[in-house]
């Protein structure tokens, strides 16, 4: 006689096999709960998939210290990091605070007193890293026979007011036993083209410049550097990098984010001079790639985002004392240091 495979007892939830093995499925309700936590879980995963990246605009100048935000953008860090960033570069310091200030810039770089006048002065802006030390000095012409800076008494300087340029200008002048105001003839330039147009023609005596313009300028043959202002100040500060106040209250993980950019960067340019020369050229039309590269020599400048918040502040009260800020802004007012120490630099 053949036997009949039996028919699911649905009443006890068990089904038979052909073989007389009792099998006992998942309930239906339980099945659809543990189909619904995977689901759950499989939730963040799937919407990083598909989350668009995080827009950001970043404001530079065609300078030698800010070669770490181009070879970041040249070399697709932001974009891996899943960050749409804009590095757009500014005419003028003036220009990029201002696009700060309205928030069409979320972070960038900008020398040390133009970011603490601009905080001095009320704009939403905190420095968070460094990106560049030294690279400024004094230029003469080599037929000049200034040979020290004694020699410039009485003579015309060029500089651009309120800039890293005058600030240090007046310091190396004051520690020769001078005044800037007295004892030479200032003239303030809006650009450093034109500044160095006026000391090669003879409108000026001695220009407070920097690189890649003083080595250029040397190498040529008609410029001679008379004094590095690390003369004066080893190692000084050159540019900072500032966030704007409200992404570092809001979005600080977005702040840390860009400065472990900034940091893998000024190591890459630290140890790759010849990449860094690369990056700057690209965007400094006129310099060649031999001359940009001597620019960066140690002796020069330094890449570097590290920042002791003492060098800020001695440099906020230089300028409280020279006038060029009318009220000296306090340090947590200046800075936001935690981003760098997080990241150990």
């Amino acid at each position: 006689m053949t036997v009949l495979p039996r028919a699911p007892s649905r009443a006890l939830g068990v089904f038979v096999s052909p073989g007389g093995r009792v099998l006992r499925p998942v309930a239906k309700g339980a099945a659809m709960k543990r189909l619904l936590f995977a689901l759950v879980l499989a939730l963040p995963m799937l919407a990083g998939c598909a989350r668009p990246p995080t827009r950001l605009t970043i404001g530079v100048r065609n300078a030698n210290d800010h070669v770490p935000f181009f070879l970041a953008d040249d070399l697709g860090y932001y974009q891996s990091a899943g960050l749409q960033a804009d590095v757009r570069i500014f005419p003028s310091n003036t220009e990029l605070v201002e696009a700060a200030r309205r928030g069409e810039v979320q972070l960038g770089a900008v020398p040390a007193p133009s970011a603490v006048a601009a905080i001095a002065h009320g704009a939403p802006l905190v420095i968070v890293a460094m990106t560049g030390r030294g690279s400024d000095a004094l230029l003469v012409r080599a037929d000049s026979g200034i040979t020290d800076l004694a020699g410039l008494r009485g003579r015309r300087v060029g500089t651009i007011r309120g800039s890293i340029l005058d600030l240090l200008l007046r310091q190396s002048l004051q520690a020769a036993g001078m005044d800037a105001d007295r004892d030479v003839q200032i003239e303030y330039f809006s650009q450093l083209g034109d500044m160095l147009t006026a000391l090669r023609s003879g409108q000026i005596d001695a220009a407070s410049h920097t690189e890649p313009f003083l080595t250029q300028a040397e190498q040529e043959g008609w410029g001679r550097i008379l004094l590095y202002y690390t003369h004066d100040w080893p190692d000084h500060p050159c540019c900072v990098v500032f966030a704007r106040r409200d992404l570092v209250e809001r979005q600080p993980e977005l702040v840390e984010q860009v400065l472990r950019i900034h940091a893998r960067a000024v190591d890459l340019a630290v140890a790759d001079p010849l990449a860094a020369a690369r990056a700057i050229g690209s965007r400094m039309k006129g310099f060649d790639l031999a001359v940009i590269q001597a620019s960066l020599a140690p002796d020069k400048m330094r890449i570097d985002d590290h920042l002791e918040a003492r060098e800020i502040e001695r440099l906020a009260e230089a300028m409280y004392a020279q006038g060029l800020i009318e009220r000296l802004p306090g340090r947590d007012e200046m800075l936001d240091l935690r981003f760098l120490e997080r990241l150990g630099r």
